[in-house]
């Protein structure tokens, strides 16, 4: 494998480092926490009408899984014989700030449990739960925490387990992308296919919905990254300073699929139409980041606090459910601020300085 990936002429793969990834991250959790928000909450009138019949378009998750192969294949081509410094430099962008998000959830079940604490505190499923959520098995949920929000303590956790399965697997789809298109091509298929048959198959089967949570459902998001990043090139002048054609394309996607009544806003590829609009949608992200790419830096300034919305938003959310705040729209304005507080406390006081422990390596 080393062989190979030392003929790789890396100057072929150099997007500009100027963009708005950074922007729109931040864009696709709030459309999360939007999501989410309007529904464990019950918040009705137009703010349900505008998530059901816009932001639903713009799904967060599938955004980030793009994204992130894009991204995630740009970090590794810098040094591809580096395979354990590439993985560090992952797990120091993760772990940090997830840990410090599970104590907070356990700090939260222990305010709100009505039994005993000691009980709750020495249950095997409760430790087990901890373990699973610090390491690699986000998805996992006992009974005994089922009493908290919405029944599950942060049920957005499950796609840092497939992310985490994503960076694993990044090695080998490298390789195989330069090595031949096709092998990349037949994966994304396996995975649409996958994708598919996961989709309309008996959903309380165990197998199954291990399956939802694993990486190969959802790989054809991280493949359209990872080719879009290799034929960066090839593609750049399709998509730089597009952003307007590629609205109205997605646009015009939408209105034939409620016109035509295709469901094209779930993570299932329930028609060859939802195939179409996620690949628009890719596409309109990435010319949405090579558009004017100086923004980002212009509204952020460097503060990148999407992973933090994205992980602390449900404590926020289970924390008012658990108390019944619920049914007042205000009460999304309150969720976004006290997340965005939280999220850029993290920011920097955790990732930003675990961050920099990249240099020490």
């Amino acid at each position: 494998m080393a062989g190979v990936i030392q003929k790789i002429k890396m100057k072929d793969y150099r997007p500009s480092r100027v963009n708005n990834f950074d922007l729109i991250r931040i864009l696709a959790a709030s459309q999360v926490v939007f999501g989410h928000s309007v529904s464990h909450l019950k918040i009705e009138g137009f703010l349900f009408w505008l998530q059901k019949n816009v932001f639903i378009f713009f799904p967060g998750v599938p955004i980030f899984f793009f994204v992130s192969g894009f991204l995630i294949s740009w970090s590794f081509s810098r040094s591809p014989l580096e395979v354990k410094s590439f993985f560090y430099k992952r797990l120091l962008r993760i772990f940090p700030g997830l840990w410090i998000c599970v104590l907070l959830s356990i700090i939260l079940l222990l305010v709100d449990f009505q039994g005993d604490v000691i009980d709750l505190l020495s249950a095997k499923s409760f430790i087990a739960w901890i373990g699973m959520q610090l390491s690699f098995f986000q998805y996992y949920t006992p009974d005994i925490l089922r009493f908290w929000g919405v029944g599950t303590p942060n049920g957005s956790l499950w796609t840092i387990s497939v992310e985490l399965q994503f960076y694993l697997a990044l090695p080998l789809l490298f390789l195989a992308t330069k090595k031949s298109k096709w092998l990349l091509i037949i994966l994304m298929g396996l995975s649409i296919i996958s994708n598919y048959f996961i989709s309309i198959a008996n959903q309380d089967i165990v197998i199954i919905k291990l399956l939802q949570v694993s990486v190969l459902p959802y790989l054809y998001y991280f493949g359209i990254g990872i080719a879009s990043f290799f034929y960066y090139e090839k593609i750049r002048k399709y998509v730089e300073s597009k952003f307007i054609y590629w609205f109205a394309a997605y646009v015009l996607i939408i209105g034939l699929s409620s016109y035509f009544n295709f469901n094209i806003y779930s993570y299932s590829v329930e028609s060859p139409m939802s195939l179409v609009a996620d690949f628009v949608l890719a596409f309109l992200i990435l010319s949405a980041a090579y558009t004017a790419p100086q923004l980002s830096e212009k509204f952020l300034k460097g503060n990148d606090i999407s992973y933090g919305v994205y992980i602390y938003h449900m404590l926020v959310v289970n924390f008012f459910v658990q108390r019944g705040i619920v049914g007042d729209s205000w009460y999304l304005a309150f969720v976004y601020a006290i997340t965005v507080i939280v999220a850029f406390l993290s920011w920097k006081l955790v990732e930003k300085p675990a961050l920099k422990m990249k240099k020490k390596l």
